[in-house]
C-alpha cells in the first residue's frame, strides 16, 4: 500500500488483507497508522514478503528453519579471550538489513546510549565526563547473549506497531536460539531498544542528583564531582530486574587522583588518547620512517602476520594498520601535531609502496 495523490492505493500484495476488512476499512486503517507511524504497514504474511520481495514459502523457509541461515565464527578479544559471533548468510543478512533501514532506523534510541547512533563516536562518550572527581564503571556479562526474545519482541516488533504472528517472525528473523545474536546487522540497534527504558529512567534518576550517565553498548559509566552515593546499587537492582549481570571484576571507581579511563579513553583533564598507547604507535611509526614497513613489522610484537603472504603485501597491510592507529588517535586529538605529520608521511609511504607492488606485479606478467 501507498498513497498517490491524497488516495491509498493497494497492490497485489494486499488482496488478502483487503478481502479481509475491505476497501475502506483497509484504507482506514493504513492511514490512522501511517498518521502516527513513519515505519511500514505490514499487516500479513504476504505483505511481509512482499516487504523483503521474496516469496512467501521462502519467508516460511527461512523463519522456520532460522538456525541453518547462521554460522559461527570467532574473533580475538584485545583484552584476550575470544568473542563468538554468530554471523547470517547472505540471505538471511539481507533480511536483517531491510529490517534495520526500514524499521529499525526510525525508532528513537535514548539520549543516554552513546554507541550504536549516526555520527557517535568514543569520543563522545568520554567527553561527558572529563575533567570529573569521581567515576564509576560497569560492564555488563554476556550483554547480547542476555537480551531474550521477547525483549527484543517488545521493544521492537509488538502489538504496538504489527500483528502478533508478524512481530514474533521479525523477531525471529533477528534472534537466534532465543537470544539476541552478536554479529548481525540489527542487533546492535536492537539492543539499543531494548535498553531504552533503563537508559532513559536511570539516566534521569542520576540527572535529579547532579550524575553524568551514558552507555555504550555494554560500558556504563557514571561520574560526578560529588559523591557517587547509591548509584551502584541502584543500577544493579535495575539491571538485575532486567535479567542482566553485573561483571564485578571490571567494576571500577576512579578519583581524578589517579588514572581515569572511559571507553579506553583518558578524561583527568580533557579527552586524549592513553600515553601508553601514543609511545607504542610513536615507535612503530619510527621504525617505519627510518627504514621500511618491512623492517618495523618485525618488531611489532602485537601485529598479527600472515607468512603466506609476500614480504610487499605484508608490509602493506602493516602500513594500513599504522595508518588506522594515526587516524584513530587524530579522531580524538584533531590538533596532535605529530600524528598529523605522521599521517603525511605514511600514506605516502604506502602510495609508493602500491606502486611498486603493481609494477612488480605488471613486470611478472
Amino acid at each position: 500500500m501507498y498513497i498517490e495523490d491524497n488516495i491509498v492505493k493497494f497492490e497485489y500484495c494486499d488482496m488478502s488483507f483487503l478481502k479481509k476488512f475491505g476497501v475502506d476499512v483497509a484504507a482506514d486503517m493504513y492511514l490512522d497508522f501511517k498518521s502516527v507511524n513513519k515505519i511500514p504497514f505490514i499487516y500479513d504474511t504476504y505483505q511481509l514478503a512482499d516487504f523483503f520481495g521474496i516469496r512467501r514459502t521462502n519467508l516460511f523457509k527461512v523463519t522456520k528453519n532460522i538456525d541453518k541461515f547462521y554460522y559461527t565464527t570467532t574473533i580475538k578479544k584485545r583484552s584476550g579471550g575470544v568473542r563468538k559471533l554468530n554471523v547470517p548468510d547472505d540471505t538471511l543478512k539481507f533480511m536483517q538489513r531491510c529490517i534495520l533501514k526500514r524499521i529499525l532506523s526510525e525508532f528513537k534510541v535514548s539520549k543516554y546510549a552513546t554507541a550504536y547512533k549516526k555520527g557517535a563516536t568514543l569520543k563522545d562518550n568520554a567527553r561527558v565526563h572529563s575533567a570529573k572527581k569521581y567515576i564509576l564503571k560497569l560492564d555488563l556479562k554476556d550483554f547480547f547473549d542476555s537480551i531474550t526474545f521477547m525483549q527484543v519482541y517488545d521493544a521492537a516488533f509488538s502489538t504496538r506497531y504489527f500483528p502478533k504472528q508478524i512481530g514474533v517472525m521479525l523477531t525471529t528473523l533477528c534472534t537466534r536460539q532465543d537470544v539476541l545474536p552478536q554479529g548481525t546487522p540489527t542487533s546492535p540497534v536492537l539492543s539499543n531498544l531494548v535498553m531504552k527504558n533503563f537508559d532513559d529512567s536511570f539516566g534521569a534518576w542520576c540527572e535529579e542528583r547532579g550524575f553524568s550517565y551514558t552507555r555504550y553498548c555494554d560500558d556504563i559509566t557514571v561520574s560526578s564531582d560529588n559523591e557517587l552515593k547509591g548509584v551502584y546499587s541502584k543500577c544493579k537492582f535495575m539491571l538485575t530486574k532486567m535479567g542482566f549481570e553485573i561483571n564485578e571484576k571490571k567494576t571500577r571507581f576512579l578519583t581524578n587522583g589517579s588514572r581515569q579511563t572511559v571507553t579506553g579513553l583518558t578524561v583527568n583533564s580533557s579527552v586524549k588518547v592513553p600515553s601508553p598507547y601514543k609511545k607504542e604507535l610513536r615507535q612503530a611509526v619510527y621504525y617505519t620512517l627510518k627504514f621500511t614497513a618491512a623492517d618495523a613489522l618485525k618488531r611489532d610484537k602485537n601485529f598479527e602476520r600472515k607468512t603466506d603472504l609476500p614480504i610487499d603485501e605484508e608490509a602493506l597491510r602493516y602500513l594500513n594498520c599504522l595508518i588506522g592507529k594515526v587516524a584513530y588517535v587524530l579522531q580524538i586529538e584533531e590538533d596532535n601535531v605529530y600524528f598529523k605529520s605522521a599521517l603525511i608521511k605514511l600514506v605516502n609511504r604506502k602510495d609508493e609502496l602500491e606502486f611498486n607492488i603493481k609494477r612488480e606485479n605488471n613486470y611478472n606478467f
